[in-house]
């Protein structure tokens, strides 16, 4: 609700419980969960006006980022493109398009989406879809032993609870797929710490053809296989004739078992390996669809950048995967998870011992051997590789630090040469200047190897009428051909328990209208899933709205919406919203997804309700003779300048005096955060508690907003119990404009 009648600049909270003003946010949160949907039409305000300059260039582009450092390691800033040399193959590539980016900008997406001839990607009206850091953690579970799972679980967890910031959009992903459903970008904490979670260790043991005692390595039956040191080869031909007493093996027969296990075991770690690659390329081609720079942390315990020469060559993967991390704007930084070693390791930490040290020598570069595919993976997209070191937490933090300034390259091939399926190597210098320190993806393939199918997510969705619906409600990714915008809430009923409530939003000026009966009608279908961490449905439902049109001269109706409730008791758990919209005559469509956390009241722990925001009264329904008030909250949570943001949140489970039946004591204070930065904040004051429900108080408050500059901004309630000495907080993301 926009409200502009106040000019006072600060934090307002309601204390007095009997206010006629907080009388009504009582209302509203009884009435707000009638079983009947609101289709009310509300003011939307236009969209701030695109002040970065597009440069539209055509789609053939090959574009690829770039990021320079002087010899202290520092971003070397103000670069022109005069100053660049590009060369495809060794030779000069003239430059296309130029422009110095800073990750996360506005003016990212602006040149990203003009780049790839896709102008509308430049637009969004959803209040979850601001721009940040694009980060994945990559897990190479197959490659991970259980201190390494130990030490990653501990950086993860340091990274979502200190280091991620408010539009960040980060994805846990891992090669077993063991994450699944909860493997998709997003900004919510507490899916991440889900998904990490769900991150165990798969033991990693490649097994012999023969039940022997001494265990070869990886690298030990590389070296077998190359012939690289006749010494490990006698090595294991001596274990094999020990091994076979009383039995009388020839030397001849024992060396063919030797090569033939060392034969099995590099089988066995190149389709490991393989399932790896092809993991993280997919990864990389569907994160494609995503606008702007993306930062992939991949973290292993390491493997074998060849494995024989009788095994397919692993850098023909490597060579796609540096190819889709270039088309996606990919720079994968590697992790070794071991830390600090020395000395002969595998993933299994399991090695041989010979007593007249005829592995020593091999002994010493199998260390550094299982490190060589992390070292080609980051060097091969721009990125580095962290080896032999324990503080990977300070690691993330300064490589998040020196990608967030790039340059942005574009050339044309002009040469059928650079046109085919060939892999083509790209090198890059900064004139006059030797000693800086270029970074980016080394190659790319003109045609892209494989077909990659149009990822989606695994969800389990009802089946729709129309193939366009069916689409956005699985795609990883939400489209915006339709202007709408989605908001959960939920709150604890008396009735009924935990009731989420979600709320689309669709924009009537984007609809196409057609005469019907003398008037200018929108049809538009709403589809929409609740499904849960495993993504199997909670709940399911479908509409269509018929919107009418005023007509083109009545300037309100074009930035009016059209707004639809779905209410659905859940139990205690993590969820996912999904919708879908679909306009009947232009076949355009709209998606959003948003998670919701519900907490497990019976655990008795103090708790809050969602946030709500902007309630106002939108009519009533008659029931008899009397008539029920109703009210909506704000779904798109955008608000003006110098307009009062109202509040409304309820405690749950607070603690009662000594006696059992004294009083609650809750203070509250309200936060308005940026960057992480406070912008506004209230003592903590006390909560009043008028009611006798002492399971669900409510309150409700308001912020001026008149001192605030536009943007995007946190509001977070915090209430501490007195009683129980524990404190709780709750966040939304608001929109001045």
């Amino acid at each position: 609700m926009r409200d502009q009648s106040s000019p006072n600049m600060n934090l307002i909270l309601t204390t007095n419980a009997s206010s006629p003003r907080t009388l009504f946010f009582l209302v509203a949160a009884l009435i707000i969960f009638s079983p009947t949907a609101l289709g009310q039409k509300q003011t939307q305000a236009p969209p701030p006006a695109q002040t970065d300059e597009v440069i539209r260039v055509k789609t053939e582009l090959v574009q690829t980022d770039v990021m320079v450092f002087d010899k202290q390691g520092h971003f070397v800033d103000g670069l022109k493109r005069e100053q660049f040399e590009l060369n495809i193959d060794g030779k000069p590539q003239p430059i296309s398009f130029f422009e110095q980016v800073k990750a996360g900008s506005s003016k990212e997406r602006a040149q990203l989406a003009s780049l790839t001839g896709n102008p509308a990607a430049e637009k969004t009206t959803a209040i979850n879809d601001t721009r940040g850091r694009t980060i994945v953690f990559f897990i190479d579970d197959l490659h991970l032993a259980l201190d390494s799972l130990g030490r990653t679980r501990k950086m993860l967890s340091q990274f979502i609870d200190n280091e991620m910031n408010e539009n960040d959009r980060v994805a846990i992903a891992s090669t077993s797929g063991d994450i699944g459903f909860l493997q998709q970008f997003t900004d919510n904490k507490s899916v991440l710490r889900a998904a990490a979670g769900r991150l165990t260790q798969h033991p990693y043991k490649v097994r012999d053809m023969t039940d022997v005692t001494t265990p070869m390595t990886e690298y030990m039956a590389l070296t077998i296989e190359r012939k690289d040191d006749p010494g490990v080869l006698n090595f294991y031909i001596d274990q094999c004739l020990s091994d076979a007493y009383p039995l009388r093996y020839t030397r001849a027969a024992c060396e063919v078992q030797v090569k033939s296990r060392a034969r099995l075991i590099l089988l066995q770690a190149a389709s490991v390996i393989l399932n790896t690659y092809t993991a993280l390329e997919s990864l990389m081609r569907s994160s494609a669809q995503m606008s702007g720079r993306k930062l992939v942390f991949f973290i292993s315990d390491g493997f074998l950048l060849d494995t024989g020469p009788r095994n397919a060559d692993p850098r023909g993967k490597l060579s796609q995967i540096t190819d889709a991390a270039l088309r996606a704007g990919v720079v994968i930084y590697t992790i070794d998870a071991r830390g600090l070693f020395t000395g002969q390791l595998d993933a299994t930490n399991n090695v041989p011992f010979d007593k007249q040290n005829r592995l020593e020598s091999t002994s010493l570069r199998e260390g550094p051997a299982s490190q060589d595919a992390l070292n080609a993976l980051a060097g091969d997209t721009g990125g580095r590789a962290l080896r032999n070191q324990n503080y990977f937490d300070k690691w993330v933090n300064k490589v998040l630090e020196e990608t967030s300034n790039y340059y942005l390259l574009a050339w044309r091939p002009f040469n059928e040469g650079q046109t085919t399926s060939n892999f083509k190597n790209i090198s890059a210098r900064v004139i006059d200047h030797p000693e800086f320190t270029v970074r980016l993806p080394k190659g790319f393939l003109r045609t892209n190897p494989v077909p990659v199918p149009k990822p989606t997510a695994t969800v389990q969705v009802p089946a729709q009428p129309h193939q366009e619906l069916q689409q956005a409600l699985t795609a990883l990714y939400p489209k915006h051909e339709i202007p709408l915008s989605l908001s959960a809430v939920f709150l604890d009923t008396p009735d009924h328990g935990p009731v989420l409530t979600a709320s689309v939003r669709v924009a009537n000026d984007g609809l196409a209208y057609e005469g019907v009966e003398g008037k200018q009608v929108a049809a538009v279908d709403v589809v929409g899933v609740v499904v849960n961490d495993k993504g199997k449905p909670a709940g399911t439902f479908q509409t269509q709205l018929k919107i009418n049109s005023s007509g083109s001269n009545n300037p309100a109706q074009e930035d009016s919406a059209t707004i639809y409730n779905y209410r659905v008791p859940l139990t205690p758990g993590l969820y996912q919203v999904r919708i879908a919209t679909r306009d009947n005559k232009s076949g355009q469509v709209g998606s959003a997804q948003q998670w919701i956390e519900i907490p497990d009241l019976s655990l008795h722990r103090l708790s809050l309700s969602s946030l709500l925001l902007g309630l106002q009264n939108v009519g009533g329904t008659k029931a008899g003779a009397a008539e029920t008030p109703q009210v909506q909250f704000s779904t798109d949570h955008r608000f003006a300048r110098n307009s009062h943001l109202r509040f409304l949140t309820f405690i749950y489970n607070a603690a009662l005096g000594l006696d059992g039946k004294s009083s609650p004591n809750l203070w509250l204070q309200a936060r308005l955060l940026r960057g992480g930065q406070i912008v506004k904040t209230t003592p903590m004051k006390s909560v009043p508690v008028a009611s006798q429900d002492f399971l669900r108080i409510p309150f409700g408050g308001e912020i001026t907003l008149d001192s605030i500059p536009p943007g995007q901004y946190i509001l977070e309630i915090t209430v501490d119990d007195q009683i129980a000495k524990a404190i709780v907080s709750q966040q939304t993301k608001i929109m001045v404009e």
